[in-house]
């Protein structure tokens, strides 16, 4: 008899969904900055109707995502100062900042020294321009395209909140139609391969 009437609260028991404690959870947000080695590839722009021949720079970038269950999303931001050469006359002489912003996804964290995998998508925009030619107002103008990112790299776990990273970005930039030549491509390749350091600011147990 005594069986008999347990067997409502067993089954009530079963039936109750359990929420994981908010303990048992780690969802941290991480903040990131890193340094990296940049190289593009040159392009033909259709509103000067000149090659842009374009040397390698530094690039800074920064951000912030927020952990999932599967990974993290987040957004990024990068900077270059890009040493660049309008046309085929080697009396010009200049440099143009390369801006980027990227909504990204990326792997979840390694627990010990382990792969990443990171992908964006966002607006590259090439603008300020400072050098030996005299600009038009529109050939001064922001050119925008739209970027795709992929990234692969390593990190290390230097204790509960700071990682280092070693990551290659493989970028693809697709500009305007605008003013192009059938021969000349609409699309740039750019490359960066960065050392940096991320800080999980939120979200951690100690």
């Amino acid at each position: 008899m005594a069986s008999l009437s347990l067997w409502p609260v067993q089954a009530l028991d079963a039936q109750i969904i359990r929420v994981p404690d908010s303990d048992d959870r780690q969802m941290p947000v991480t903040v990131h900055g890193s340094f990296g080695y940049f190289v593009a590839q040159n392009r033909f722009d259709g509103r000067d109707q000149l090659t842009w021949f374009l040397g390698d720079a530094y690039q800074i970038r920064l951000g912030a995502d927020a952990a999932l269950g599967i990974g993290s999303v987040g957004l990024s931001g990068t900077l270059a100062t890009v040493p660049i050469q309008r046309g085929n006359s080697t009396a010009s002489r200049g440099d143009i900042q390369l801006r980027q912003v990227f909504a990204m996804f990326r792997s979840p964290e390694p627990q010990g020294f382990g792969q990443v995998v990171q992908f964006g998508i966002g607006i590259s925009q090439w603008a300020n321009y400072s050098g030996t030619d005299v600009l038009t107002e529109s050939e001064a103008a922001a050119r925008n395209a739209l970027a795709i990112g992929l990234s692969y790299g390593f990190a290390l776990p230097l204790g509960k909140r700071f990682s280092l990273t070693l990551v290659q970005d493989y970028v693809t930039a697709v500009g305007s139609r605008e003013g192009l030549p059938a021969s000349a491509r609409r699309s740039q390749e750019q490359y960066t391969t960065r050392l940096g350091l991320r800080y999980k600011v939120l979200g951690v147990r100690e």
